[in-house]
């Protein structure tokens, strides 16, 4: 008889422990929503080189955002610009501000391409503290220089957030 009580305990805690997880609220995803707005960065060599007719320049940066990113990001990064006069960068920064309302620090990364009077980039803001911490931007940017060491131009891209 003490078996079978056991047995039937054991099922009672199995089925009970199935029927806890079943009923537990599932972690959710929102729909994602459109980003767009602008931004406008200021880079400070830090190191050049050359080498078969490229230069390469290593940089810290400054960045202001302004729409659905609103915030300032610092950072570093490095670009090589080529005989043909076509650009290469990838840059990383924390970025303090908010995203869609929200606010706190990410890690905002980018890879660009292009002409001085042409970049198109890509980017991706990841990591979030705060308010960000369930936050992700996925997006493209398009801008030109506007000086020797500035650049701006918009963004555009989708926020999706998680829930727990």
């Amino acid at each position: 008889m003490q078996v079978m009580q056991r047995f039937v305990m054991g099922l009672l805690v199995v089925f009970t422990s199935v029927l806890a997880v079943e009923a537990a609220p599932a972690a959710y995803a929102a729909a994602p929503t459109t980003a767009s707005g602008s931004f406008a960065a200021e880079i400070s060599p830090i190191g050049t080189r050359s080498a078969d007719g490229n230069t390469f320049i290593n940089f810290t940066f400054v960045e202001d955002f302004q729409g659905t990113l609103t915030g300032t990001r610092a950072g570093t990064g490095w670009l090589v610009i080529h005989p043909d006069g076509t650009i290469n960068a990838r840059d990383s920064g924390l970025f303090a501000g908010s995203i869609g309302g929200a606010s706190g620090t990410a890690i905002l990364s980018a890879s660009l391409s292009g002409t001085f009077s042409a970049l198109a980039a890509d980017f991706v803001v990841t990591d979030g503290t705060g308010g960000l911490s369930r936050i992700h931007v996925e997006g493209t940017a398009a801008g030109a220089a506007t000086g020797p060491v500035t650049f701006a131009g918009t963004y555009s891209g989708q926020v999706s957030s998680s829930g727990s």
